[in-house]
């Protein structure tokens, strides 16, 4: 586990600790934190507004180490990642024995995507479960 992986999962179990609305919380917060990891990523030449978003979750998944069996695809007018080996999943991972979910990833990628004027307007909605679906509107 890296330093970041243990920093993103802290970070969330805090919010989990929060109750039942901290998917919510979650889902601002590392907005936040994408919108700066994007701006930096962006400085440093990693990514850039000609990127796809398959591109763009490509990137952010190596580079965050998230889940590398991770999957990414466009259905309709949506986004679906599916991810089964989550490195920064404070249930899983963590083990905190949280009231509700605080997954970090979707408002992580919205928040990347941003910065490159990749309209993700739209909150993540995460489905948990030994294999979770965070399904973000376009």
């Amino acid at each position: 586990m890296t330093y970041i992986q243990r920093i993103i999962m802290g970070f969330a179990a805090g919010i989990g600790k929060m109750g039942m609305e901290s998917q919510l919380i979650t889902n601002k917060v590392s907005w936040i934190v994408g919108k700066e990891l994007g701006e930096e990523m962006k400085t440093k030449g990693v990514i850039h507004p000609e990127m796809s978003l398959p591109e763009i979750w490509k990137v952010l998944n190596t580079e965050l180490e998230i889940d590398p069996s991770a999957t990414f695809e466009e259905k309709g007018g949506e986004i679906v990642i599916t991810i089964e080996d989550c490195h920064i999943c404070p249930k899983k991972v963590g083990k905190y024995p949280l009231p509700a979910t605080a997954c970090p990833v979707g408002g992580i990628l919205r928040g990347v995507c941003s910065v490159l004027g990749k309209g993700l307007e739209r909150e993540p909605e995460l489905i948990p479960g030994k294999i979770c679906k965070i399904t973000i509107p376009k």
